[in-house]
């Protein structure tokens, strides 16, 4: 008879526990206020900050683009094994990529300079 009643109690409290377990989430979620307004998704809350913060990311990207294209040039490069039409191309690879770099930073700097003229911060 003990064995009997130790497994209904051992049932029963695992029925207890799982229902609490799916149940804790709906309770939580009612004992939260409702929002009041809609949530801003960006980090930004003008335009500008949202221009910004784009042209931030995308000269990055670009960035990390061309600094990537300059190692494929020298991997040309190594591997070329003295063909000329190989070397000729990792140099024009890396050339290439080397001014692609320099106008990006460029225009980086030039964004980050009109910011400081018009004294717009970006937080």
């Amino acid at each position: 008879m003990p064995k009997n009643t130790f497994k209904n109690f051992s049932l029963l409290l695992i029925l207890i526990l799982g229902l609490l377990t799916i149940s804790l989430p709906l309770i939580v979620v009612q004992a939260q206020p409702p929002p009041t307004g809609i949530n801003n998704p960006l980090s930004a809350n003008t335009f500008t900050e949202l221009f910004f913060s784009i042209a931030d990311w995308v000269a990055g990207t670009a960035a990390t683009v061309a600094v990537l294209m300059v190692i494929i040039g020298g991997i040309q490069y190594m591997v070329s094994g003295g063909n000329e039409e190989k070397v000729a191309t990792a140099r024009k690879t890396i050339q290439w990529s080397l001014i692609g770099l320099i106008v990006i930073l460029a225009s980086w700097g030039l964004l980050q300079a009109l910011l400081g003229i018009l004294g717009i911060t970006i937080t």
